[in-house]
């Protein structure tokens, strides 16, 4: 990059590992006695993890029926599309500042995020040829299963050299992966292939770094950015900036660290603490 372009990329500091935190396992069902305490008030078992998940099911079965709702009837996969996206936002934002949210809020954020997965599911079943959530389910365990050989396979013991190494569980993901589309005929064939184009470009630039670096080809792809900042109209749009930006998005790949989260959760913070100075004494002043 040219020194005319070049703007100062911040040092990351190392950050501290989480600190370690314990769950408490639940008492087993045998042990909490029988009793009306263990069904919910929707009728699901609450000593049967994911009996409310069948419940779920059959309320969009009753809401999509023809003496259902009027509104759910209306509805495709292109109307429900934005309540996809806002939805999925409200979830970032409570996982972004949680203290700033109501304890249960990921919860019930999530749950709204449930209901959209089960609508789209429940449009499917009227669709040639048809699908349902069972098919959603069932191509969930079908890829968990074999993009995990080191939990799910015949020979898991022999799947990693280190099943405690994330790098080699990555890179297993990716193996197998690329296998999965070689075999579809579908293999990506360059660093931005299969990233869609809605995600922000903070996080495509950091899942363009993972495969380029992954590939051992990281040079390149900072290389041909170089190349595109170079353009004679850079100065419109700001390619040093952006030179920047991916030089950053690099710096955070290494620590296993998405930009756009961090930033996102940044904003968010720096908006509550703004919103209630009370937080940071000296904004009101």
């Amino acid at each position: 990059m040219s020194d005319a372009q070049s703007i100062p990329v911040p040092e990351i500091p190392e950050r501290d590992p989480a600190p370690g935190r314990s769950t408490p396992e639940p008492a087993p069902p045998e042990q909490r006695g029988p009793g009306r305490a263990d069904l919910r008030r929707d009728g699901a078992d609450r000593t049967v993890r994911g009996s409310a998940l069948l419940r779920a099911v059959e309320v969009m079965e009753a809401l999509r029926a023809p003496a259902g709702d009027a509104w759910t009837h209306q509805q495709s996969h292109a109307s429900l599309a934005r309540y996809l996206l806002e939805e999925t936002h409200e979830v970032l934002e409570v996982i972004d500042d949680p203290a700033d949210h109501a304890p249960g809020a990921l919860a019930d954020e999530l749950g709204d995020l449930l209901f959209q997965i089960l609508f789209h599911a429940r449009v499917g079943q009227e669709e040639e040829p048809a699908w349902d959530i069972d098919d959603v389910a069932r191509a969930f365990i079908a890829k968990m299963e074999r993009r995990n050989p080191h939990v799910f396979g015949q020979q898991r013991e022999r799947a990693l050299a280190d099943p405690e190494d994330v790098e080699q569980i990555i890179a297993q993901w990716h193996a197998v992966k690329a296998a999965e589309q070689e075999s579809a005929g579908a293999l990506e064939r360059g660093w931005f292939d299969g990233i869609p184009a809605r995600l922000p470009a903070l996080q495509t630039a950091a899942k363009a770094v993972h495969r380029a670096r992954s590939a051992g080809r990281l040079e390149e792809l900072l290389a041909a950015a170089d190349e595109a900042s170079r353009a004679e109209d850079a100065q419109e749009w700001g390619a040093g900036v952006a030179r920047a930006l991916l030089d950053l998005a690099v710096a955070a790949e290494c620590r296993d660290d998405d930009p756009e989260t961090a930033l996102r959760t940044l904003l968010a913070r720096t908006r509550t603490r703004i919103a209630d100075p009370e937080q940071d004494p000296g904004l009101s002043a």
